[in-house]
């Protein structure tokens, strides 16, 4: 790296397609050439290190990944101890921006420790604690230890939204106008130029009628995401003899929960109607062939993937798990605040084919919303160097 390039170190955890993640990875493409990004991944002892997603292209790009164990795996004070001896290791650098929510206090600690003069901490979720009290009593007592380091050794508090901020920094950083809502963009560009040809051509592969319905989801497959819920709905939907294809996008990331969903397609005699994409590196085209895009997400703190189906102009069909943010105001969002798959499959013959093809009208809601990456990076960047 050259010495005239400020130097970013940004603190990760494993470099998959998750929202965070694909924002972080669209600046990145994207970002001044003044500007040099490394990574730095902290990754669970017990799994090891996993390549992430998109380790080959920050590789190729010219950026250093380093890898250091979870703080509570390790221990504070060796995690400290790592931190400082990978910021030798690359040189020490300008910029630290920690991306790790509730991790971020030590982290903040170790950067401080380093040398590290601008420490940034962003907050990419409002943190909800579910279960009985024992259950988040841990992280909860966490959280609050956190919190402390970050006021005392960050010097920059980012965030997505106003409950992001909320949820991770204390009353006197906000109210004293430190914090910075920085929201969780995306590239509109990239679902501007997918042409009808092309999206046909894919949607050739699928092998269906010209007026079956495709209904997409695009997320790993985690308990969370609910995908078994999906196969729910589909089955009411077959009950029906309705005309339509399932298409999920995502890596399997939790095996024993995809071979629950597996189970329940086969009992139901539906693996016809369902096909499985797997791990994608062209989801502007894959969501252009969608006619609804489906999320009965458990505890979703954003939700990129729906911003991203926007983006497409598709129509979107989301729990209430979501924040009423996700929605871009362009008439592509349906909240349904049950789990009852008679409804979501009603909602579904509702809300199909219902898709938005003015594209500068997409663009610019974006833009004036704060969603449109190309802002957040001329801002992010301007913060980099401190010229705000």
């Amino acid at each position: 790296m050259k010495k005239d390039k400020l130097h970013v170190l940004q603190v990760v955890g494993t470099m998959n397609r998750g929202g965070a993640e694909v924002m972080l990875m669209d600046i990145f493409r994207h970002t001044s050439e003044d500007i040099h990004f490394d990574f730095l991944v902290n990754y669970k002892i017990k799994q090891g290190m996993i390549e992430g997603d998109f380790d080959r292209e920050i590789i190729s790009k010219g950026s250093y990944i380093k890898h250091i164990g979870a703080q509570w795996d390790i221990g504070p004070i060796k995690y400290i101890k790592q931190f400082k001896k990978i910021c030798k290791e690359i040189g020490t650098p300008d910029v630290v921006h920690i991306h790790l929510n509730a991790k971020g206090g030590i982290i903040a600690l170790a950067a401080k420790i380093a040398g590290v003069k601008r420490i940034i901490v962003h907050s990419h979720g409002d943190l909800v604690f579910k279960g009985s009290f024992l259950k988040v009593l841990p992280g909860i007592l966490e959280l609050k230890l956190q919190k402390l380091l970050i006021y005392l050794f960050a010097t920059d508090f980012w965030g997505c939204s106003i409950a992001a901020v909320q949820s991770l920094y204390y009353k006197t950083i906000i109210t004293k106008g430190k914090t910075i809502i920085i929201k969780n963009a995306i590239d509109v560009n990239s679902y501007m130029g997918i042409t009808k040809e092309a999206s046909n051509a894919l949607r050739k592969t699928y092998k269906i009628k010209n007026n079956t319905i495709v209904i997409g989801a695009v997320g790993r497959v985690v308990r969370r995401k609910n995908i078994g819920f999906i196969i729910d709905i589909l089955n009411r939907l077959n009950q029906q003899d309705i005309d339509f294809i399932f298409i999920n996008v995502g890596k399997v990331d939790d095996l024993v929960y995809m071979n629950e969903v597996e189970s329940k397609i086969s009992k139901l005699k539906l693996k016809s109607k369902i096909i499985h994409l797997g791990l994608r590196d062209d989801i502007p085209l894959v969501m252009s062939t969608f006619d609804v895009f489906i999320s009965p997400a458990h505890n979703e703190a954003f939700g990129m993937v729906a911003a991203e189906a926007q983006a497409a102009g598709i129509p979107c069909l989301l729990s209430t798990e979501f924040p009423e943010e996700i929605d871009m105001n362009l008439n592509l969002v349906s909240f349904v605040d049950n789990f009852d798959a008679n409804i979501w499959a009603d909602e579904v013959l509702e809300t199909a084919g219902k898709r938005n093809y003015d594209r500068k009208s997409i663009k610019e809601s974006f833009s004036s919303l704060g969603f449109d990456i190309q802002t957040n990076i001329k801002t992010m960047e301007d913060l980099y160097r401190n010229e705000k």
